[in-house]
């Protein structure tokens, strides 16, 4: 076993070489977004709004917020999401006792991919934001914040087949016919200075059924700064062949027909440029001497420009007969829209493509006193040396990293200490955990005491199966410490999704 560990993790190797420090996000998230589904459009204010809506920097979403806010670590938020992510799946077969083999792993795979095609594919998306500082001022007539973040992506997609090489390692009663055997892999990394402005467009003291009617607009440039970015397109196939040897059928050799390709950029790419002009003098020398510590692959490697812009009408509408008198007898409606993270990084840092292909063949256990483990072990040095390791570096034109563009509608409606909230979004691309679909998120928050909010949600659509979620904490208006969370209820068809964020330190005053 511990053999084919080193075969099984060898095949990720380049992979891993390119992204082991990295572990950003469509929508942005709060700990009060999250823990209300994950809208906020309408209702996030704060420095938080110069990524959802900056026009929400004229808003004061509980009537109580002093005017400045300061973020210290203000906001940590981290979401996983994808088909891959099947919870359901893994319960059934991970927590009630069962040895995963023969037809029981059959039938996980089965479950797992939706059918036993060897082709079928799975991903998943790994997005985490931090906001190491923001700061926003509410004027009566404009508003003005300065907010930075910093956000990692990570995409992973395989095929069933290599699925089935992890579950059931070199079977070869699971690869005695030609199996496709593939995987892609891809990181990136970037931080941004984002600086909000906010006014008040329009002023009307009725409308309709409405009163105190006002039009917010706002706009968010912010400065890219890329540190990383990586991928890999991984396609193989695994054939392996037997013959009897005594009484016992005996791998005779294993053929594995594969072509990956590799991009990268800055100190990485150069590394493994060396490595590359190293091993073509002397196969023997290996990867990890050419690679630094993970943290100084960490640069600066590009630089641009984004976007974040939306618009908020706000209005009084206590006059309306709903649910009188019980939660308050103010009550503000918002309609709000927003467009977020228009913009994208060129990485031009030595960017490079590391490519190979070709066919290996491996032939051992000739007779009956062969070892099998030393058959599995030079094996997997043979791999990772001789056939992942001897690949060709050349100069390729910059990668290019599109923002996870959205485009958001939404409404909340605060009745005293109710607020709650609906919100629609549809993602430009397919970035990090961006979908092109649509996504419908439903919240709700009741500020118990008038401190202790709690909150929840759900959202249905997008990236995964139906998502609920749920946030409490302690907010006196002039400190928050607050949380929220959310997870998929039922995953089996459309895959999990598992989110989580903390407010930080917030002071306002």
């Amino acid at each position: 076993m511990k053999a084919f560990n080193k075969i099984f993790f060898g095949i990720l190797f380049v992979a891993v070489a390119g992204t082991t420090f990295v572990s950003a996000q469509s929508r942005h998230y709060s700990s009060r977004s999250i823990g209300m589904g994950g809208g906020g459009t309408a209702y996030v204010d704060g420095y938080h709004a110069n990524f959802i809506n900056p026009a929400n920097l004229m808003i004061n979403s509980t009537k109580r917020r002093p005017k400045r806010s300061l973020g210290l670590v203000g906001g940590v938020g981290l979401r996983t999401g994808g088909s891959l992510i099947n919870l359901d799946v893994y319960s059934e077969y991970f927590t009630t006792g069962l040895t995963i083999e023969g037809q029981v792993a059959e039938n996980m795979l089965n479950d797992l991919f939706g059918g036993s095609d060897q082709n079928l594919t799975r991903d998943f998306s790994t997005a985490v934001s931090i906001v190491p500082f923001g700061f926003s001022n509410r004027g009566k007539k404009s508003a003005v914040s300065l907010a930075s973040r910093v956000r990692v992506t990570k995409d992973f997609n395989i095929n069933r087949g290599f699925a089935a090489l992890g579950v059931y390692g070199l079977d070869p009663e699971q690869f005695g016919s030609q199996t496709p055997v593939n995987f892609s892999f891809g990181a990136t990394a970037f931080s941004e200075i984002s600086l909000g402005y906010s006014r008040e467009l329009l002023s009307l003291p009725d409308l309709l059924f409405a009163k105190n009617v006002k039009l917010y607009v706002g706009v968010a440039p912010k400065y890219l700064m890329g540190h990383f970015n990586s991928s890999i397109d991984f396609n193989s196939t695994l054939l392996m062949q037997q013959r009897q040897v005594g009484n016992e059928q005996v791998t005779e050799s294993i053929i594995h027909d594969f072509e990956y390709s590799l991009n990268s950029m800055g100190v990485l790419a150069q590394d493994l440029r060396a490595y590359e002009a190293a091993y073509n003098l002397d196969n023997s020398v290996e990867l990890d001497s050419y690679l630094v510590n993970e943290s100084e692959y960490a640069g600066v490697y590009a630089t641009g420009f984004g976007l974040d812009m939306g618009a908020t009408l706000e209005m009084d509408i206590s006059g309306v007969p709903i649910i009188d008198g019980f939660f308050g007898k103010k009550k503000t409606l918002r309609v709000s829209m927003a467009i977020t993270d228009i913009g994208k990084l060129s990485f031009d840092d030595t960017p490079t493509s590391l490519t190979a292909s070709g066919r290996f063949e491996f032939s051992g256990a000739g007779n009956e006193d062969d070892d099998i483990g030393d058959f599995y072990n030079q094996l997997a040095d043979s791999l990772q040396q001789d056939v992942y390791g001897d690949f060709d570096a050349e100069d390729r034109d910059p990668l290019v990293y599109e923002l996870p563009a959205m485009y958001n509608f939404g409404a909340s409606l605060t009745m005293g200490k109710l607020t709650t909230s609906v919100d629609l979004g549809f993602g430009f691309n397919e970035s990090g955990t961006n979908a092109k679909n649509a996504a419908l998120n439903l919240g709700l928050e009741y500020r118990f005491l008038g401190l202790v909010p709690l909150r929840f949600g759900t959202r249905m659509g997008g990236y995964s199966s139906t998502v609920y979620s749920a946030g409490a904490g302690i907010d006196l208006n002039f400190l928050e410490l607050s949380f929220g969370a959310s997870v998929v209820g039922k995953d089996k068809e459309n895959g999990g999704s598992v989110a989580t964020a903390f407010s930080g330190l917030v002071l306002r005053f």
